[in-house]
């Protein structure tokens, strides 16, 4: 399974909650995991009407849990029966598990780390997540992957983020201070997206 087809199952405190503020939560759990390209599986779409019993929805929730690779765990989660059930569950059968907390921390590096490269190269995510190998292309990819992994994201994350395998991940990161040191263009963009980042983080 390719890492952009990752099921993630989102997982909070429904019971006792106003259902609006629990939809709205959901509902931006759903629109932030789209956007780092895996695939929400949302409970609250379960099929099943509100007024049915606990016990039903816990069931089929839990096979909807099954059919994933993940759960993405929303903060209070621990005040809820059936999140810490589906949490054991996600446990007990090996699922990854992410937490709302530490994916919003991860979300805003990568946004910092985007923007700076957009700021020093003029493209996107999505201009250089592609296969193509054009000098600028390949050159904001390298950016990219050098300054996540300077922020401490994972390999595979950073792989998924832009279409690669780890193995590519490590013949770009070597790339990247190769390039750094005997390429004069490279090493000036590089710099440029160095003091974009510096100047964020004052």
């Amino acid at each position: 399974m390719r890492f952009d087809e990752m099921k993630v199952y989102i997982s909070g405190r429904i019971t006792g909650l106003d259902y609006n503020t629990v939809k709205r939560r959901f509902g931006l759990a759903e629109e932030l995991l789209a956007s780092l390209s895996l695939e929400p599986v949302n409970p609250l779409k379960n099929g099943l009407k509100r007024s049915d019993e606990w016990i039903d929805h816990m069931c089929k929730d839990i096979k909807m849990l099954h059919s994933c690779r993940a759960i993405y765990m929303l903060d209070g989660w621990m005040d809820s029966k059936g999140a810490t059930i589906e949490y054991d569950f996600a446990i007990r059968t090996g699922k990854i598990v992410l937490f709302e907390s530490n994916i919003k921390n991860t979300q805003d590096s990568l946004l910092r780390i985007q923007n700076a490269v957009h700021e020093a190269t003029g493209l996107q995510l999505n201009d250089y997540n592609t296969k193509s190998r054009k000098r600028d292309k390949f050159f904001a990819r390298m950016l990219f992957v050098h300054h996540c992994k300077a922020a401490n994201l994972e390999l595979n994350d950073i792989a998924r983020f832009i279409n690669r395998d780890n193995s590519s991940m490590l013949y770009i990161l070597n790339k990247y201070n190769d390039e750094y040191r005997f390429n004069g263009y490279f090493q000036s963009i590089a710099d440029k997206v160095n003091e974009i980042l510096s100047r964020n983080e004052r």
